[in-house]
């Protein structure tokens, strides 16, 4: 933040902020910190939505500075200790894009009417606009990675809940494409469905840009770092092509040390808001890892129209292993879009930044393995607009959930089509360093997706490790009672996330 915005927006604190601030430094020290923070930066905290940008910027600044944390650090490791300790490995830091902020009426005079409100949210929207043109282009290619992968991860969720996010895997992959040659390469690029690495570049520089917004109004920060054994020698000019085209940070350390291990978790829960942080504690970097690259995703939107509280009840959701009770948050919409498919019906509620998130049920005797292995219903996953559908009066029911996993990508990867970065004899990182016989040892992926009435939040992260060889009049009800899909598309039909919910 530019020296001269923090001075001018701390002026604009009312001490009543200042006192809340006090508070929450007091939750900070409670042994349930990282709940309490939770709360009171949630968004149902809407003091900070009725504040003027400055001034919102400013109050969670100011609390920032008397918690000692920085906001969706989970336990504290947003300190300046913590991140004194992470930049002593820092090689470079990115400098993420600005997104121009969502303009907020109430710190206009005369609101809506003013004439500098309508111009900053022609800007806003312009940009939105512009966004949205990014991705089009490759949809073809990304689509077909984005049914694959879904099917190949999602599948065989038994009873257990399964959360994936395609497109946090995909620039892990691409970065993954940078940093290899030959074959290994050639692999990489035809499983993310493009000829070469410049169009690859291109891609996934669109899907970055496209998916990444910090306007106030709703959050999707995208991340990437690369992870560098301290005793070898690196390709810059690789290092430089990562940091330009998915801004990625370098650090470099010794692999396997508790430093740069907690360093590594830090910058993973730094970047997801602490939501992952049961996972992202216990990752840690193999002695024999050469490279390893990191990519998260943090997402936070509200819903377009929120649901009711005082219309959540309770429920029966039929689980895979019998009955359980749930809260089920209830909507009628008087015109909603209805689909439909030979095994499965879905309706889809819009987010307040032009995103959408689907619901997909199976008909009754259809199991969420079906829908997967089905092509009409991965093709409905990723389509543009689907013929199957009329506009019906909807009475939605959907229950509340929250729902993470953690999964070992490497078996899928192989059958998606990776063979050469597994064998040390066929392997090539030479794009980046000297070094032969490396391979990849580790690649993990967590994500996790909440739901309230208000709207959602989630985050993903992944983590590779290239290891030494050492390693209308009608009306329908639409009740999500029984194991699911959703999916939560951003920009350019993008899936940020899309999982499986078999226990609510």
């Amino acid at each position: 933040m530019r020296q001269e915005y923090l001075e001018s927006a701390l002026q604009e604190i009312s001490d009543e902020y200042l006192e809340e601030a006090v508070e929450w430094r007091k939750v900070a020290k409670t042994p349930k910190a990282v709940e309490g923070k939770e709360k009171l930066f949630s968004r149902k905290n809407k003091r900070v939505c009725r504040l003027g940008w400055k001034s919102a910027v400013a109050l969670i600044t100011a609390a920032a500075v008397i918690v000692g944390v920085v906001i969706g650090g989970g336990d504290g490791f947003g300190t300046g200790n913590h991140q004194g300790a992470l930049r002593a490995f820092a090689i470079s830091e990115a400098e993420y894009p600005t997104t121009v902020p969502y303009p907020d009426a109430e710190t206009y005079l005369g609101g809506e009417e003013n004439p500098k409100f309508e111009q900053a949210y022609d800007l806003w929207k312009e940009e939105k606009r512009e966004r949205d043109k990014l991705v089009s282009v490759f949809k073809d290619s990304l689509d077909d990675f984005w049914t694959r992968s879904i099917t190949e991860f999602l599948s065989g969720s038994e009873n257990e809940n399964l959360v994936y996010s395609p497109v946090n895997v995909y620039l892990a992959l691409a970065m993954s494409a940078e940093i290899t040659g030959g074959n290994t390469r050639r692999e990489i690029l035809d499983l993310l469905g493009v000829k070469d690495v410049e169009v690859l570049r291109e891609q996934a520089s669109a899907v970055w840009k496209a998916n990444y917004i910090d306007d106030g109004a709703s959050t999707s920060i995208l991340g990437s770092s690369i992870w560098l054994r301290d005793d070898l020698e690196y390709v810059k000019p690789t290092l430089d092509c990562l940091a330009e085209n998915y801004y990625a940070s370098s650090y470099r350390g010794e692999m396997g040390s508790e430093e740069l291990n907690r360093a590594l978790q830090n910058w993973l829960n730094e970047q997801t808001g602490g939501l992952l942080e049961e996972y992202a504690g216990k990752e840690a970097l193999d002695p024999l890892t050469v490279i390893a690259l990191a990519t998260t995703v943090y997402y936070q939107a509200r819903w377009s129209a929120e649901f009711s509280e005082k219309n959540t009840e309770k429920g029966v959701f039929q689980t895979p292993l019998g009955e359980v009770n749930c809260d089920f948050m209830y909507t009628h919409t008087y015109g909603g879009a209805y689909y439909w498919g030979e095994k499965f019906s879905a309706v889809n509620k819009e987010l307040d930044n032009g995103h959408s998130m689907w619901f997909v049920l199976p008909d009754e005797g259809v199991s969420v393995d079906d829908l997967l292995g089905d092509t009409e219903a991965m093709e409905f996953l990723t389509a543009d607009g689907w013929e199957k559908s009329k506009y019906l009066g909807i009475h939605f029911y959907l229950p509340k959930f929250d729902v993470s996993s953690k999964m070992d990508l490497k078996e899928g990867l192989h059958r998606l089509g990776l063979r050469d970065i597994f064998d040390p004899e066929k392997s090539d990182f030479t794009p980046l360093t000297s070094l032969e016989s490396i391979v990849l040892g580790q690649a993990n992926h967590a994500a996790r997706v909440a739901v309230d009435e208000e709207g959602v939040t989630a985050a993903a992260y992944t983590v590779m490790q290239m290891c030494g060889t050492g390693m209308p009049n009608e009306e329908i009800e639409f009740k999500l009672d029984r194991p699911f899909l959703f999916m939560i598309k951003g920009t350019g039909g993008v899936p940020l996330f899309v999982g499986v919910v078999n226990q609510p």
